[in-house]
C-alpha cells in the first residue's frame, strides 16, 4: 500500500481512557487530602472554623441566657442545636466558596480541569473537607456542653444532632460553591458574608423575631437544618416544621445551587 494511502492512526483522547476503580478512588483520596492540607495551612479559614465556635457558644449559648435556661432546660437544648448550625454553616460556605473563587482567579481551576483526574473530584473533596470541619466544630461544642451541663440532651441525642449537621453541610457547601463560581477571589468573602450574617440572625436560631420577620424564617436554610436536628433529636417545644419537609428543602438547595455552580464552571471555568 502506498504510504500516502495508509490510514492515519489516531491517538486515544482522554475521554476514551477508562481509569481502573483503584486509581479513581486514589485520585479522590489524594484530592481530598490536598484540599484538607490547603485549608489547614490557611489560618484565615481554619482558625475561625475550629476555635471560634466554643467561646461563642459558651458566652451566647450558656452564660448570657443562663437564667432562662435554668427556668426552661429545653431552651438549652434549642440553643445547642442553633450553635451547631452556626458551626456547620461556616466551613461549608466560606471554606468551599472562598477557596473556589481564589482558585478560579489564580487560574488554578483551569489547570486542574486539564489534569487527568476524575470529573467532579474537586467538588467531592471540598464537600468532604467541609463536612469534616463541621464534625470537628460540632464535637467541640458537644464536649463543651457536656462539661458545663448546659443541656439535658443525652449522648444519643447529641450524636443525632451532630450527624444531622454533617449531613446538612453539603447544602451550604453548594451555596458557597455557587458564589465562588461567579465571584472573584477578593469579593467572594464579602458576598458570602452578606448571605451568611442575615441567615444567621434572621432564621430564628437565637432569639424571637418580630411578627413579620418570624413568618420569613422558612426561607432560610439554617432554619430548616435546625428543624431537622430538633425533630430527629426529639427536642420538644421548638419543632415547627416536619423534619422530612425541612430535609427536602436542604436537598433541593444542594441540588439547585450545586448544579448551577457546576454549570457555570463547565461553561466559563
Amino acid at each position: 500500500m502506498h504510504p500516502l494511502t495508509t490510514p492515519a492512526v489516531t491517538a486515544p483522547v482522554a475521554s476514551d481512557v477508562v481509569m481502573p476503580l483503584r486509581l479513581v478512588l486514589r485520585a479522590y483520596a489524594m484530592e481530598t487530602r490536598v484540599e484538607a492540607l490547603r485549608v489547614l495551612r490557611t489560618p484565615g479559614l481554619s482558625v475561625p472554623f475550629l476555635l471560634l465556635p466554643v467561646p461563642i457558644y459558651l458566652f451566647f449559648g450558656t452564660i448570657l441566657p443562663g437564667s432562662e435556661i435554668a427556668k426552661n432546660p429545653a431552651l438549652g437544648s434549642y440553643l445547642f442545636c442553633s450553635w451547631c448550625v452556626y458551626a456547620a454553616m461556616g466551613p461549608a460556605m466560606f471554606g468551599a466558596g472562598c477557596t473556589l473563587a481564589a482558585e478560579r482567579e489564580a487560574g488554578v481551576f483551569r489547570l486542574r480541569r486539564a489534569l487527568p483526574s476524575p470529573p467532579g473530584a474537586w467538588l467531592v473533596a471540598k464537600t468532604i473537607v467541609a463536612m469534616a470541619f463541621t464534625a470537628l466544630a460540632v464535637i467541640s461544642i458537644g464536649v463543651t456542653a457536656r462539661i458545663v451541663g448546659a443541656t439535658p440532651l443525652s449522648l444519643a441525642q447529641m450524636l443525632v444532632i451532630g450527624l444531622t449537621m454533617v449531613a446538612g453541610a453539603p447544602a451550604f457547601c453548594a451555596l458557597g460553591l455557587f458564589v465562588g463560581a461567579r465571584a472573584s477571589g477578593s469579593s467572594a468573602p464579602a458576598i458570602i458574608n452578606v448571605i451568611f450574617l442575615p441567615m444567621l440572625w434572621l432564621s430564628g436560631l437565637f432569639f424571637p423575631l418580630p411578627g413579620f420577620l418570624e413568618k420569613l424564617v422558612v426561607i432560610w436554610p439554617a432554619f430548616h437544618l435546625n428543624q431537622v436536628a430538633i425533630g430527629l433529636a426529639g427536642v420538644e417545644g421548638f419543632s415547627y416544621v416536619p423534619p422530612t419537609v425541612s430535609a427536602a428543602v436542604l436537598v433541593g438547595m444542594a441540588v439547585l445551587f450545586g448544579g448551577l455552580a457546576i454549570r457555570r464552571l463547565a461553561r466559563h471555568g
